[in-house]
């Protein structure tokens, strides 16, 4: 079984184990609270180009029998005390944009963002979460999967939330290949060398800092580092192994 086809079956034994298993669920949270905000997000990308800065809007609300956390939404087959199952939608910005690549790199094709369907655990330990997560992708835009797993954790003081993670990433070679492959015909059109990657590991840190200014205003800040694989800084389309991001934004609650 491949990954694709293993992750389509994850998805289905969710959805079955979803009927059988709310009743060992915890309730629906009837106080549960919406909240939407915005971020900037600044990304120094491992690409030979140009660091990027957006907005995007963001909400997360969690009943424990759906959940919107900033660009992900989904349902939970299961949720207890300890463990979390989620299965969802999620949007992956990662992209190249040739207008914004340095030298030959601009007569590349572009390499488009794209919607994920996803598949996620986490088991609540007493040194923290332990998160397992698969992705494959919808729209077909590069037709890959990803694997992430990750310890996270979260430190509370006053007004004060610390959320550190680190873990790493396995992406498929249709994944890799779509952002830094550089096919046969690009090639000949740039000048660039011809390149064919491969799946691949890719360990990441991220920590989040969020201040409750007032009891509806929250704001924060995100920072994530990633180093890349080699296959994924052998290309020629990379000059740097670590991507950065930075994201600062605010929340409010309704």
């Amino acid at each position: 079984m491949n990954m694709k086809s293993a992750f389509h079956f994850a998805i289905i034994s969710a959805a079955a184990m979803s009927i059988i298993a709310h009743a060992d669920s915890l309730p629906i949270d009837p106080d549960a609270k919406f909240s939407a905000g915005m971020s900037v997000t600044h990304l120094s990308s491992a690409y030979d180009a140009d660091a990027q800065t957006f907005v995007l809007p963001q909400a997360f609300y969690d009943n424990n029998r759906v959940y919107i956390e900033g660009a992900e939404a989904g349902i939970y087959p299961y949720k207890d005390n300890r463990h979390h199952l989620r299965a969802g939608i999620s949007y992956d910005g990662r992209n190249f944009d040739p207008e914004d690549a340095h030298g030959s790199l601009a007569q590349l094709n572009e390499r488009k963002s794209s919607t994920l369907a996803h598949i996620s655990y986490m088991y609540l330990s007493p040194i923290g979460g332990l998160r397992a997560k698969a992705t494959t992708d919808l729209l077909d835009k590069h037709g890959g999967q990803t694997l992430s797993l990750a310890h996270v954790s979260k430190f509370t003081k006053d007004d004060w939330t610390i959320y550190p993670s680190f873990g790493a990433t396995w992406r498929s070679e249709d994944y890799n290949n779509y952002y830094y492959g550089v096919s046969d015909a690009e090639s000949i059109r740039s000048g660039v060398a011809a390149y064919q990657a491969e799946s691949s590991w890719s360990p990441f840190v991220s920590a989040t800092v969020n201040y409750q200014a007032t009891p509806r205003i929250s704001v924060f800040i995100n920072q994530n580092i990633e180093w890349l694989s080699d296959t994924q800084k052998n290309s020629p389309m990379t000059s740097d192994d670590i991507e950065s991001r930075t994201r600062v934004g605010f929340n409010y609650q309704f």
